[in-house]
């Protein structure tokens, strides 16, 4: 690719990534609008985004794979239309049941964008003095969708109502569906390849009157290249779990369900602490609150980390004979474990103590800065080591992570009502320190795992 195709197609992933970051957020701020016109509990409203995480994950192991067996670029196209349709379906929702249908079907069709897009359409393109940059601004752009929705949304619902977000959703991804038809191209080395050496090889054969009268009868190269991939698809969905004997696999797994689980826990509870006393804000002031101060710490989080990765990696390895270890991106775990903990344990208090909101702001942008940081380190360092079977890994996060999450959506709003907002928070910010803390073995021994375990990547990487 030219440099302006291959920033055209990483706009491409920056713009998906913005929009699909929106879809779980989008009815955070009329969480009890909804419950009020479907008649159900808060609980079972919180389950609509419970259910969006599970079927991302569940998503994001089949994405995976399906990259890998039919290409990058139809998987794209595929789920961009799914897309367009899921949010047509929830915007005409007439029950609750309908709704949550709608939801798992776009939680079944964003990962495109939000983990291959991230993982193996970034280390397809880009090499590795490129890649934490722009992995940090794929992960802004997500971080940045996440927490800027609800402000609009919170606005938009007040003007009209929670079915016009689906609606404006529907057309951003008609949009998306456009950029992925005009800018997206199939990036998948190995189809490349194989098809330039068949046709070469097909070049160099002699030509006989038997061999064109078999060239008429190509239908059955058709079926042996279908049955081929039906083979490779369900080799696909088994083989990824080998690789939950590997370190960097299990390190994955833990950091991701319970760094970026945040942003589904402050979704999860936004409109029950803030929209009750003492705050009693309304929708579109719920949603300023929980999405100006996170957007502002993600991003800065996110550049940082991006930036960090690429730096300490680089001077670490200077320092190292000009040798590059993946796991001098660790060192982006450092900001996350302190924003984390700053921001949890802060907000708990502020909210007992019920401080003015710009003070739970601030709160929660020091927790944003420390999921940007964690985020980025995370994808940065797993695409170094897993090289085209990164796609497999994240999938596995994600996987592992959506479990998590569905699991905490039936009792995160139960267990802040009983125990309040500093138990709360202190919970899930102890719970985040322990796992940054598992870094430390991973810097040290990270090395020694790979060489002990094997690469995780293939040999066509």
């Amino acid at each position: 690719m030219s440099r302006i195709r291959k920033e055209l197609y990483f706009l491409t992933l920056i713009y998906g990534a913005c929009v699909t970051g929106a879809i779980g957020p989008v009815i955070v701020p009329a969480f009890s609008l909804v419950a009020a016109e479907f008649k159900v509990t808060l609980q079972r409203v919180t389950m609509l985004n419970g259910s969006l995480i599970m079927a991302l994950g569940l998503g994001s192991y089949v994405a995976a794979v399906l990259a890998n067996v039919v290409g990058r670029r139809l998987l794209f196209l595929g789920t961009s239309v799914v897309l367009v349709v899921s949010c047509i379906w929830a915007a005409v929702a007439v029950s609750y049941g309908s709704l949550l249908a709608a939801r798992v079907l776009q939680g079944l069709a964003m990962p495109s964008f939000f983990s291959v897009g991230g993982t193996l359409s970034i280390v397809d393109v880009f090499a590795v003095h490129e890649r934490g940059r722009r992995v940090g601004l794929w992960n802004f752009a997500v971080l940045f969708a996440v927490n800027l929705t609800p402000i609009i949304s919170g606005y938009l619902i007040m003007a009209l109502n929670w079915r016009w977000a689906f609606w404006v959703l529907a057309i951003a991804f008609g949009v998306g569906l456009v950029l992925v038809c005009v800018f997206y191209p199939e990036t998948q080395v190995q189809i490349i390849c194989d098809g330039e050496t068949a046709d070469k090889t097909a070049q160099n054969q002699p030509k006989t009157p038997k061999d064109k009268q078999q060239n008429i009868s190509d239908h059955s190269y058709v079926t042996e290249a279908e049955e081929s991939a039906g083979t490779d698809f369900i080799i696909g969905l088994v083989e990824p779990l080998a690789l939950l004997r590997h370190p960097v696999a299990i390190w994955s797994c833990l950091m991701w369900s319970i760094i970026f689980t945040w942003v589904i826990i402050l979704g999860a509870v936004a409109d029950q602490v803030f929209a009750a006393p003492p705050y009693s804000l309304k929708p579109s002031q719920v949603g300023v609150l929980v999405g100006v101060a996170p957007l502002i710490g993600s991003a800065i989080g996110t550049v940082f980390a991006g930036w960090m990765t690429d730096a300490t990696a680089k001077f670490i390895g200077v320092r190292n004979n000009g040798t590059f270890e993946p796991e001098y991106r660790l060192v982006g775990v450092v900001p996350c474990l302190v924003g984390v903990a700053v921001g949890a344990f802060g907000l708990g208090v502020a909210i007992r103590d019920g401080l003015p909101p710009i003070v739970c702001g601030v709160y929660l942008a020091c927790l944003n800065f420390g999921v940007g940081c964690g985020c980025t380190a995370i994808v940065t360092y797993t695409n170094d080591v897993c090289m085209n079977r990164t796609g497999q890994v994240f999938g596995l996060a994600m996987l592992a992570k959506s479990v998590f999450a569905f699991g905490l959506s039936f009792m995160l709003n139960d267990f802040y009502a009983q125990h309040g907002p500093v138990i709360f928070f202190s919970t899930w910010g102890a719970l985040s320190t322990i796992g940054c803390l598992a870094t430390i073995p991973m810097f040290i021994f990270g090395k020694r795992f790979r060489a002990f375990m094997g690469p995780m990547h293939s040999s066509t990487s």
